[in-house]
């Protein structure tokens, strides 16, 4: 075995889900860190390859659940490499969302004849390249970006011990996911205010589900909550956090 299909296999080892692994295709060594380092603040686990036979022999040892492509990978056509996995019966039925250089119809339409389920334009929106995995990756898909983030959060309409310590562990323009080691009932309202930055942002939420020890996000336990009420302003708020927290650090793409 390779040193390549060592790390390939050790890193599988400590995987809890299989739909987290997503293979990286990019000649590019910028456009590669950067499409990369967004999916690993969506909290996916990524491979990733600079030409399309290292891309081949990574499939050929652990298949991901994704394969992103940028057109045209180092080695052969891009077409040619997709071909080449719907020929290949292991990765027939993987799910691929192509990335090129211009918003070409043609080049689009033989991208979906070479079955992908998406074809990006770049420079690539995060909000766009997150939609498109959740479709093709994910059994529910999410529309709105979420991330991981550790962030204080205050119960105000419930007594202090009940949440005392509470802070969210994940965040969206539509919830968050509330660390607590307290069950609370389902659609139960809570008044949340939420630190983000120095920013205090005010909602009301409800309780969706419970999560116990070793179950929920990080094997953290706690509820997930919906943003029941929430104003504009927050909102916008909440949606720039994540944003920036998304590309915090990420050298811009070149148009």
């Amino acid at each position: 075995m390779s040193l390549m299909e060592h790390k390939i296999a050790a890193s599988l080892s400590r995987q809890n889900r299989r739909s987290r692994f997503m293979l990286v295709v990019d000649g590019d060594p910028n456009s590669l860190a950067y499409t990369s380092l967004l999916l690993h603040r969506f909290n996916y686990q990524i491979f990733k390859a600079s030409t399309a036979e290292e891309a081949l022999q990574m499939a050929s040892v652990a298949l991901p659940a994704l394969i992103i492509i940028a057109l045209p990978p180092k080695g052969m056509s891009g077409f040619d490499f997709m071909q080449q996995l719907r020929d290949y019966p292991p990765t027939a039925t993987l799910p691929v969302i192509a990335i090129s250089e211009q918003d070409d119809v043609a080049v689009k339409q033989r991208c979906f004849e070479l079955g992908a389920v998406e074809c990006l334009c770049r420079p690539i929106a995060p909000e766009l390249l997150y939609r498109a995995v959740q479709v093709a990756a994910e059994k529910t898909p999410r529309t709105s970006m979420r991330i991981r983030t550790t962030q204080p959060v205050k119960v105000t309409n419930m007594p202090l011990e009940d949440f005392e310590g509470a802070y969210a562990l994940e965040l969206s323009e539509r919830g968050l996911f509330l660390r607590t080691t307290r069950n609370a009932v389902r659609n139960l309202r809570l008044s949340l205010q939420v630190d983000l930055n120095g920013h205090r942002v005010l909602t009301e939420a409800a309780v969706v589900y419970n999560c116990p020890a070793r179950t929920g996000p990080y094997s953290e336990p706690g509820v997930g909550l919906q943003f029941v009420e929430i104003s504009e302003t927050d909102q916008e708020h909440i949606r720039s956090f994540i944003m920036n927290e998304v590309l915090r650090g990420i050298p811009p793409q070149d148009p």
